[in-house]
């Protein structure tokens, strides 16, 4: 846990001031930390992206270059694993903004999926 936190302070004191660009360094780190323990919801990533390995497609960049759908991966891993939401209430405090509760969360994961963003 301390070099994924080690990194959140590395970003941020790179500059204190854009709390957004912080947050989406945050959630792209967030993102790979969550895929490299194979978080899926319903098999999706795993097999659908198995089934198309004959295409020259790269998952990570060319899929989840839609910031919104990046973050609702993310969101829905930190309701799913608990190191996810801990480390992402670590980027929020890091940042001296509001630590994000499991309502907070469920919150944008709702406002996301009402926005049209889907998988």
């Amino acid at each position: 846990m301390n070099d994924i936190n080690a990194l959140f302070v590395e970003y941020f004191v790179n500059d204190p001031l854009d709390s957004e660009g912080y947050l989406n360094d945050c959630m792209d780190l967030l993102h790979g930390f969550a895929q490299e323990k194979g978080i899926e919801f319903d098999g999706y990533f795993q097999e659908r992206w198995e089934d198309a390995a004959d295409t020259i497609v790269n998952f990570d960049e060319d899929y989840f270059e839609n910031r919104d759908r990046k973050n609702l991966y993310v969101f829905l891993s930190a309701l799913y694993d608990d190191e996810v939401f801990d480390y992402l209430q670590s980027a929020y405090a890091i940042a001296k903004l509001e630590t994000p509760t499991q309502e907070w969360v469920k919150l944008q994961v709702d406002g996301l999926i009402a926005k049209g963003v889907r998988f």
